[in-house]
């Protein structure tokens, strides 16, 4: 025994033919032998794995295992899942829509035979397959043939099939008969005026003199438009004293109306259609005694002072576009320049053309207008609008 170690330990010494290399062996806690060589290196088995494991590697050098490296396996790209198909649309439009492309277009490749055209190296092939279609569709293409189209409208790329619906369903839709707004604006009119317009005039003294419907006027925005415009414009107004008495029951004594009732009339219009009036006649006169027991005098009586009249000459001139103004005075004295409180709101109106006129107008024993011929002038000069606007 002795002997054999000996010639083991011989066999075991450094030779010539063997290189340099150390070839001591090392042993893990299990028994299992690791082999380091510094001078050599080899291709790992392992190179696809997470951690490569090679002779020269420092973790051998920290006596690790080799049964705790866990080798990971590659990383397999995920394939794209395909899509599912869409359902067929209830509407023939919606099928153009671009959520359904892929059913619609079919983007080819480009291929030698298109690169061969010249101004061309991409073709785009749309095919339309019609609702129902069952069976292979075959589709012979020749680049030499193939010319670039412009885009065609959503309409042209519907079938024949959709097209014949749709247009039948557009002719059972369309009017049969013609509507009110259908007609020339001539034949309009005149059916604004035989509705809004009057004979006479329109006299606030007698609440009887004219009487209109407006639910043709809250038909649509555009009749009410044209059909406020005749009724303002065509109709011509007559502002008079309105000699009824009025209030409450538990009143002792009633009021005169007066000129209450245009006043309301003035304010419940608005601007807007007082700027549409074009014709007015004021026949003014002073309260009745016998109708206005809270007023003791006469001159507390005459109209000049009258609260709501005043008001009714602010609007008209604040917003009137008067065509014709009509005026008469008929008082228990004339109007002077002492009246300035009348005479300054009267001279805001602006007309094209302004006179003072007999009442009742064709009368056998007409009245003439009480006023100063001082203030007649000023009025006519102050009222007239030096430039006209409106054609007679």
């Amino acid at each position: 025994m002795p002997k054999a170690r000996k010639t083991n330990g011989a066999a075991a010494a450094l030779s010539s033919e063997l290189g340099t290399g150390d070839f001591a062996i090392d042993y893990t806690s299990k028994g299992r032998a690791i082999r380091k060589c510094r001078t050599q290196h080899r291709d790992s088995p392992f190179e696809d794995s997470a951690i490569a494991i090679s002779d020269d590697d420092d973790l051998f050098e920290e006596e690790m295992e080799v049964d705790e490296i866990i080798p990971v396996a590659r990383n397999k790209k995920r394939k794209r899942s395909p899509s599912p198909e869409a359902p067929l649309p209830s509407d023939p439009f919606d099928a153009l829509s671009d959520s359904d492309s892929d059913a619609s277009q079919a983007d080819l490749p480009e291929s030698p035979a298109a690169k061969s055209v010249p101004g061309h190296t991409t073709v785009h092939l749309t095919v339309n397959i019609p609702v129902g279609h069952q069976g292979p569709i075959t589709l012979h293409l020749d680049p030499k043939n193939i010319t670039q189209a412009a885009p065609q409208p959503r309409a042209d790329r519907l079938t024949q099939s959709t097209l014949a619906r749709l247009n039948a369903r557009s002719k059972s839709k369309s009017k049969k008969h013609a509507g009110f707004l259908d007609l020339p604006a001539e034949l309009r009119n005149a059916i604004y005026q035989l509705v809004f317009t009057t004979q006479g005039d329109v006299n606030f003294s007698r609440p009887d003199n004219f009487s209109r419907s407006a639910a043709l006027l809250r038909t649509c925005h555009q009749v009410h438009e044209e059909g406020r415009s005749i009724l303002y414009s065509e109709n011509k107004f007559n502002i008079e004293r309105r000699t009824q008495r009025y209030g409450s029951f538990w009143e002792n004594e009633w009021r005169e109306l007066g000129f209450l009732n245009v006043r309301k009339f003035m304010k419940s219009i608005g601007p807007n259609n007082i700027a549409l009036i074009r014709n007015i006649t004021f026949m003014l006169e002073d309260a009745v005694p016998c109708l206005n027991p809270g007023m003791r005098t006469n001159e507390e009586r005459r109209f000049v002072h009258d609260d709501d009249l005043m008001s009714v000459l602010r609007h008209l001139g604040t917003s009137g576009q008067l065509q014709n103004l009509e005026l008469h005075f008929h008082g228990r004295r004339r109007v002077d320049r002492t009246d300035d409180r009348f005479l300054d709101y009267m001279k805001r109106i602006r007309a094209d053309t302004t006179r003072f006129v007999e009442w009742p107008p064709g009368s056998k024993w007409p009245r003439q207008s009480k006023q100063e011929d001082a203030v007649k002038n000023a009025l006519l000069q102050a009222c007239t609008r030096k430039r006209k606007k409106f054609d007679q």
